[in-house]
């Protein structure tokens, strides 16, 4: 009885543990959400505060944008369009700061 008390115990405590693991939110992913209003909207001019936090990103951030670009995927689990911060990047002139760091398609392998 008491061994079954302790392993409830142990899974109650582990359950709860497990409950509150989150996902970390990239820390650059702040200097893209400024642009959000302009992501589908491509007759705009990117304006300073959509510009200067990306700018300041790339300047102190470039590893973790790179990794953002990298991924799709995850800029889609935020809402962001990959083509929209490609957009977005090239109109605040940092696009080829971030084309540096993104990985090409690997070439398909000949027969």
């Amino acid at each position: 009885m008491a061994q079954n008390m302790l392993m409830m115990a142990v899974l109650v405590i582990l359950g709860t543990t497990m409950a509150t693991v989150t996902v970390a939110t990239p820390t650059c992913l702040q200097s893209l959400m400024s642009c959000a209003p302009y992501f589908n909207n491509t007759d705009v001019q990117m304006p300073d505060d959509c510009c200067n936090p990306l700018q300041q990103a790339v300047a102190t951030e470039l590893i973790c944008l790179c990794s953002l670009f990298n991924l799709p995927s995850l800029l889609s689990s935020f809402d962001i369009p990959y083509v929209g911060a490609l957009r977005i990047a090239s109109q605040c002139g940092v696009v080829d700061i971030i084309s540096d760091c993104i990985s090409a398609p690997s070439p398909a392998p000949s027969p």
